[in-house]
């Protein structure tokens, strides 16, 4: 093998073993467990998940990896902007064909660390100068990358996106190189790879762009001035082979942003996940002599006990920022876009407001409350700037810039390791001579030889070892947390089952980047490697807000949910437990769940630990299930379900809460229209689940109306059975029945799935004239209102479109929401709980008389009791005198006189604008 070959074989097998030690006991356990924690949200199991679900999707379904019904049972995800990770999922895709899931997912990772290191150390070869002193400051920089202390943070958090960097170095060194070298070949590597860094995490694009400009910047000589065209033309030629390759994923994504409801609304938790300024210097909680408690840190981060808001990511260490200093000093020209890079980040890591040891609001001596502004001292930082931006404003997590900041760091450490290694210290010979002293003391005089110091051979391998000691000491993460890949062995007997079936599984949750409704556990979501079964609940990265309000509207999941995390939702009323109980076993026969799979709580894991007696005693109580398990295996336990027969005729009354499980998407909310309940199709097609068993053709019928306006085309109506098309019917005017077939052929045992097509879409808005006028009141509003009151909701919405307000509180009762008369901005809303006592009737009494005359006040009734207090109407709006029967809406002006309002009973919908 040539000498070079060695040398790079050599560097590899080195990092390989140092990323065995300092990941210890991850080696040990290769085959039956991955870096996690087990008390946080098993995000490692996502990741794990991604790689069997695109092998599954991919080559056993054969069918596009961007969407499954495995999760979110019966709708279904789409996994357009799911954090897949396609890199690792690609990588994978050859590995499970010949390992298991955990020994391949493992591996993917690992190559995160050896290419993140192996990488950088190219990247700092070419950088610095042929001189045997390169090749050890190129190793330490390649170590300092590799196992910098925000990698080690992300790998515990199980945020294995984030630890896939290792075609970052790449990425960078042919990009240099296309600045500072001719041909074609370099940018068309350099967009190779930028597609690789995108295929891991989309957010990747921001970071390279950022440095890549940075870089350009910093370029001597200046390329846009010496040849502007010639470095356009490779710029383009990089982005064009990234976009290619990054294609197949890049235009599902454009589509959905274009046409889905996935707007990043707000800051999201981008004050929280920032870095503190004091946790740079800072030791993680991972270090095995700095640190403290892993698990014990974790449950304070989610109290808001811990001494930073978030988990401490972006620690710097001692040596690092030492050595980078070096660097700089020894290679202020070369390195000044380095050290640009790493202010640039470092200050992108603190994120909108500077952090102090979990503080963002400062007094100052009382600096503001002096001048009669009650409220502290913030300091914006340059973060806050990129929220502004569009897609780079996608970023919601400040702390992952350090991605970039630490590779700066690194090639900074490499020129500063060079100088070290690179050492001379010489003295020339000298002589010194004393002629003579007084006391007759005789001249005298000596010479010292000249010497000169240089590290080299031996010594520059173990000064490069020691170096390496001292830039990662602080950083250690040992010993490195993980997760057990084991799978509690009834998944394995209930995978064996023929047939096709769901299940229910405790704890029970649906969860993506900005919340959660219920007790979610990823990890159950990485069983299904096992079962392959589908499965109610799941975990995703973005989904439409209908994805989590169908589950949120079914009785038996909100009882579910309030109990398993009581904190976060309002305890379960009687109401709700007696749909719930009502329903359950229906629900059971809807969605074909055939076991019930009740987990162990994980010790530590809050709150569901405190919760999971009450759940489960609640799931045995109101689910119909058999009174023995049907497999019990360590940490998990089966029952099998009894589901009911299925009613003959099945009848569904639209409009109405019994109703909303057997509707998927493309339904406006429940309403009465025409003094019976319905549901606009408002989609361009409109789902409806039922139930199959037995053999033969069931009859279908629909009676529905179309939405008819002056000037209407004539509306006409496709059917498809579970994708089939079984008919087109044309609709008349007004209400009618429609019967259809269903032919045994497209019926499938279980769960069926009929959408309905129309020929023709049309909002209110874009075909009736305008309707601004409130009533009689002589007012008009300066925007859309829609208001629906309803026994289980409130909707006030201001706005249309991207502009669209929830102006409602959601409250049992009445809500109001107040809007300035010129403007239509929304300046308060309030909830009054007036089912509940005369004090809540009395407030809401109190609050309308204050408001200043001619505002637009809007009022929404939900509960079936909430006039049950009420001693008047809202004639100090423009509405009747009397207390109104409910459900009731109004859109009326403070000061108006009674009865002029614009008012709804009943049906209890109101609409106003464009």
């Amino acid at each position: 093998m040539p000498k070079r070959y060695r040398t790079h074989l050599l560097v590899l097998s080195l990092y390989l073993l140092l990323t065995l030690a300092l990941t210890w006991p991850w080696a040990a356990h290769f085959g039956d467990a991955f870096p996690g924690s087990a008390t946080w949200a098993f995000d490692e199991s996502t990741f794990v998940w991604n790689i069997w679900r695109f092998k599954h999707n991919l080559l056993d379904l054969r069918q596009s990896p961007l969407y499954t019904t495995d999760i979110f049972w019966p709708l279904g995800i789409s996994l357009v902007l799911y954090t897949y990770n396609f890199l690792n999922a690609l990588l994978g895709l050859p590995l499970l064909l010949a390992v298991n899931l955990p020994v391949a997912a493992n591996t993917t990772l690992l190559l995160a660390y050896l290419l993140s290191g192996y990488g950088t150390y190219l990247l700092v070869r070419y950088l610095l100068p042929r001189h045997p002193a390169a090749q050890g400051a190129a190793f330490v920089a390649g170590a300092v990358y590799a196992f910098s202390a925000s990698r080690a943070v992300f790998a515990a958090l199980g945020h294995y996106d984030i630890v896939s960097t290792g075609f970052i170095p790449f990425f960078t060194l042919f990009f240099l190189k296309t600045l500072r070298e001719p041909g074609w070949k370099n940018p068309a590597l350099a967009g190779f790879f930028a597609a690789l860094c995108l295929l891991a995490e989309m957010i990747f694009g921001v970071f390279l762009l950022f440095l890549a400009l940075i870089l350009l910047l910093f370029h001597h000589p200046p390329l846009w001035r010496r040849a502007p065209l010639r470095l356009l033309a490779r710029l383009t030629l990089l982005g064009a082979v990234a976009a290619v390759l990054w294609g197949p994923v890049m235009l599902p994504i454009l589509r959905a942003f274009a046409g889905g409801d996935f707007a990043l609304q707000g800051w999201g938790e981008s004050l929280k996940l920032s870095a503190d300024l004091f946790g740079w210097f800072t030791p993680t909680a991972l270090h095995p002599l700095w640190g403290s408690d892993w698990v014990a840190r974790l449950r304070q981060v989610q109290e808001g006990t811990a001494p930073f808001s978030d988990v401490n990511t972006v620690f710097l260490g001692y040596g690092v920022p030492l050595l980078a200093l070096v660097g700089f000093v020894a290679f202020r020209r070369q390195a000044k876009g380095w050290a640009t890079g790493v202010v640039v980040f470092a200050l992108f890591t603190l994120g909108p407001l500077l952090q102090i040891r979990g503080r963002f609001l400062f007094p100052l001596d009382n600096l503001l409350r002096e001048q009669g502004i009650p409220q502290d001292v913030t300091f914006p930082m340059p973060f806050a700037l990129l929220h502004y931006l569009p897609v780079i404003r996608a970023n919601r997590v400040p702390a992952r810039f350090s991605v970039v900041l630490e590779l700066c760091l690194a090639v900074l450490v490499g020129f500063g390791v060079y100088r070290i290694l690179g050492f001379k210290f010489q003295v020339s010979s000298f002589k010194f001579q004393v002629s003579s002293f007084k006391f007759r003391v005789s001249g005298f005089g000596f010479r010292v030889p000249g010497f000169k110091f240089q590290v080299r051979g031996w010594a520059r391998v173990g000064a490069s070892a020691l170096l390496v000691a001292f830039a990662l000491f602080d950083r250690l993460a040992l010993p490195l947390p993980l997760t057990s890949a084991a799978v509690p062995d009834v998944y394995a007997k209930i995978g064996a089952e023929a047939g096709d079936f769901a299940l229910l599984q405790l704890p029970l949750g649906w969860r993506n980047s900005f919340g959660v409704f219920g007790a979610e556990r990823t990890q159950i979501q990485y069983y299904q490697h096992v079962h392959r079964k589908p499965m109610l609940g799941g975990n995703i990265s973005r989904a439409p807000a209908f994805k989590f309000d169908y589950y949120r509207n079914i009785p038996l999941f909100q009882a579910i949910a309030r109990t398993e995390l009581p904190e976060s939702d309002p305890p379960v009323d009687a109401e709700t437990l007696a749909r719930a109980r009502a329903q359950a076993a229906d629900l059971m026969t809807l969605y074909n769940v055939r076991y019930v799979v009740i987990h162990d709580p994980i010790p530590g894991r809050k709150p569901y630990e405190d919760t999971f007696a009450a759940t489960r005693a609640l799931v045995l109580d109101l689910l119909p299930l058999e009174p023995e398990p049907a497999y019990v295996s360590a940490g998990a336990t089966a029952y099998r379900v009894q589901q009911p027969p299925i009613p003959n005729p099945l009848r569904l009354d639209f409009g109405d809460w019994p109703a909303d499980p057997y509707r998927g998407e493309g339904w406006a909310a429940n309403e009465q229209i025409g003094g019976v309940g319905a549901n606009w199709a408002v989609g361009a097609e409109a789902q409806i689940f039922f139930p199959y068993r037995g053999t033969g053709d069931r009859r279908l019928s629909l009676r529905l109306t179309p939405f008819d306006y002056p000037g209407a085309p004539p509306q006409a109506m496709t059917l498809l059975l579970n994708g089939q098309p079984i008919g087109e019917q044309a609709l008349a005017s007004g209400w009618q029945v429609v019967e259809v077939p269903l032919p045994a052929e497209a019926l499938r045992p279980g769960l069926n799935r009929l959408a309905l097509r129309f020929r023709h879409r049309a909002a209110p808005r874009d075909v009736l004239p305008p309707q601004t006028a409130i009533g009689s009141t002589g007012a008009h509003t300066p925007v859309d209102i829609e208001v629906h009151s309803h026994a289980d909701f409130a909707f006030i919405t201001v706005g249309f479109g991207e502009e669209a307000v929830d102006a409602s509180a959601h409250r049992r009762g009445f809500n109001v929401a107040v809007l300035d008369a010129a403007s239509g901005a929304v300046l308060d809303k309030r909830g009054f709980d007036t089912a509940a006592n005369a004090y809540e009737a009395d407030a809401l009494h109190d609050y309308l008389q204050a408001l200043p005359d001619g505002r637009i006040v809007i009022l929404s009734s939900q509960g079936s009791d909430a006039a049950a207090f009420l001693r008047e109407g809202f004639g100090a709006v423009g509405g009747s005198a009397e207390p109104p029967p409910v459900p009731y809406a109004l859109i009326g002006v403070k000061g108006a006189p009674p009865g002029t309002a614009a008012e709804a009973t009943g049906e209890a919908y109101l609409r106003l604008g464009a």
